[in-house]
């Protein structure tokens, strides 16, 4: 677990790519369409502040990782994702 911050910074010094989705309905999330890749790191820091949970698909170097992150408790977490549902989450 990190905190959402040092977590940010760590994707925008490894110029890391990602995916993101956001709590939808019904234990599903939707993935947002990002298209300003020069301010996808200011763009995160600011979905932080209006979604409880932002799920983040990062590729980082040719490898997908997927973390959670709680607003709330200003928390960055490793998950497993897939077909729109977190079907586990890193202790």
């Amino acid at each position: 677990m990190k905190n959402i911050a040092e977590f940010i910074a760590q994707l925008e010094s490894e110029k890391c790519t990602y995916n993101a989705w956001v709590y939808a309905k019904e234990g599903c999330y939707k993935q947002l369409n990002i298209s300003d890749t020069a301010n996808c790191y200011s763009y995160l820091r600011d979905m932080v502040e209006y979604h409880l949970q932002i799920v983040l698909e990062v590729n980082n170097n040719n490898k997908l990782d997927n973390y959670l992150l709680l607003s709330e408790i200003n928390v960055a977490t490793h998950i497993a994702f897939d077909a729109q549902k977190i079907t586990a989450i890193a202790a």
